[in-house]
């Protein structure tokens, strides 16, 4: 593991708990505590956390959530594909929404729709806040390990559930895109249920703003190719839009 995948995992760790200790991490990611003394203090030089005796936290309080702060992050280019997303879904169906910021506007659009005859399967906690009181639609909760920073369900409790649920549609977040490496996020039990749940929705389709196509993440979820639909804004360069549907992949922005 290098220091980048190292430094992932520390902040994967940090947001999912609010603060980690130096010795802990010694056993987890089985080096040294010299190494990932240099790894918290480059951290804390990037202003990505703040370094305290035998270990670090965050900047901010955890309730101040990290998730609400990528939110507000291209807002309006998110708001715009979830309104291109609900405009692939057709009464009646059944509707796999995953974790993540996009995902959780795509249930506010299915919401503000009015669809009268609808199934929402998700593993996102704010998915299903979105769509609490939407009474005409079914909304269906993966049960599962709660990632209190991201709202969202995982495991192995997750993934057996998985089994009885199948979909018309899915739409699926990303943490980054690469036409290359393919589609890569920072929390692998959350990759897990995506991979699964992938092979369980007729039509799959990739949420991901332009910015999520400069970044990428320790851990591979799928291909290009493995989507039916990538659903991106017009940030997004036109040689990778092209290099994407010579993959046979739809891209919609």
């Amino acid at each position: 593991m290098n220091s980048i995948e190292r430094q992932q995992m520390i902040m994967d760790k940090l947001n999912d708990k609010g603060s980690v200790r130096i010795a802990d991490l010694t056993k987890e990611l089985d080096v040294s505590r010299e190494t990932l003394r240099k790894d918290i203090a480059e951290l804390g030089r990037q202003g990505k956390l703040q370094v305290i005796r035998g270990g670090a936290v965050l900047n901010k309080p955890v309730n101040e959530t990290i998730y609400n702060q990528r939110l507000q992050q291209n807002l309006a280019e998110k708001q715009l594909i979830a309104q291109n997303a609900v405009k692939l879904i057709t009464e009646g169906d059944s509707v796999f929404v995953g974790n993540g910021t996009t995902a959780a506007l795509v249930a506010t659009a299915i919401k503000t729709q009015g669809f009268n005859n609808l199934v929402v399967i998700t593993t996102s906690i704010n998915v299903l806040k979105a769509l609490e009181d939407a009474d005409p639609i079914q909304v269906v909760l993966l049960g599962g390990g709660l990632r209190r920073i991201e709202g969202s369900l995982s495991g192995p409790l997750t993934l057996a559930n998985i089994d009885g649920i199948f979909c018309d549609i899915g739409f699926f977040g990303s943490g980054g895109v690469s036409v290359d490496r393919g589609v890569t996020n920072h929390y692998f039990s959350e990759i897990e249920v995506d991979k699964k749940m992938m092979q369980h929705c007729r039509i799959k389709v990739l949420l991901a703003d332009h910015s999520k196509f400069t970044k990428m993440n320790p851990f591979r979820t799928a291909s290009i190719e493995d989507y039916d639909i990538i659903l991106s804004d017009r940030g997004l360069d036109d040689a990778t839009i092209s290099s994407m549907q010579k993959l046979n992949v739809k891209v919609i922005v």
